[in-house]
Parts: C-alpha cells; structure tokens; sequence
C-alpha cells in the first residue's frame, strides 16, 4: 500500500504530445528507463507506448536509444571519476560534462543518475 501511494507521488506526469515538448519526452523517457523494480534496465518501448500509442514503433526505439545512451554516459562517467577522484567526486565537474552533451536532462534525472552511478561505483569498491 505504502508502496503505491509513493509511486503515486513521485512518478512523473506525462508530457503532451505536442511540438516544442522534446525535452520533456525526453526526459520521461529516460525516468521510466531508470525506473527499479521488475523494469530495470529494460526497454522503454512498451511503456512509452502505452502512455503515447500514437508514436511510431522507430519513434519509440528512438527514446529507448537516448535514454539508454544517456544513462550509460552519465553511469560510465560517475565511475570514471570516481575511480580517478575518490570518493571526493565533484557533482557539478559531473553535472556540466553531463549537460555539455545532454542539455535536455532535467534537475531530477540528474540526481538519479548520479546516484545510481555512485551505487555503483561503491558496490565495486571504487573510490574508497
């Protein structure tokens, strides 16, 4: 019960579909590809295309590739770092290479991302 109530609070609203809202799909898409639980690290396409049926099937496997894209950047470059810096990891040196090369990622991706980069880094002992 507790469970859906926060699912409830904290899940994302869907964006329109309407031009000029790219950034916003955008970064749905990659919110639900960071989504725990029996969907991590998995395609998007099907949930994408519940909440949008009227995309195309490239449409779709186009947000799958970016979200996935970004998360294995943005994860990749946590563990670099650390793995180079420590634990002593400057977030905002992380944060601006991030979005040099993804301007659209919003403040609440970012603070997934990097978390979930770090989990990881720290799971396998790197900057310790």
């Amino acid at each position: 019960m507790i469970d859906q109530i926060l699912r409830i609070l904290l899940v994302r609203r869907k964006p329109t579909l309407k031009s000029g809202n790219e950034n916003l799909l955008n970064n749905y898409a990659l919110e639900l590809a960071q989504e725990w639980g029996k969907y991590w690290l998995k395609p998007i396409q099907e949930r994408m295309g519940k909440a949008y049926p009227q995309l195309s099937i490239d449409e779709l496997n186009r947000y799958n590739e970016i979200a996935q894209e970004t998360m294995k950047y943005s994860h990749d470059l946590v563990y670099s770092t650390t793995n180079e810096q420590g634990k002593k990891i400057s977030k905002l040196e992380w944060k601006k290479n991030i979005l040099s090369r993804y301007p659209w990622v919003d403040s609440r991706n970012l603070s997934h991302l990097f978390s979930t980069g770090m989990y990881y880094a720290w799971k396998d002992g790197i900057g310790h």
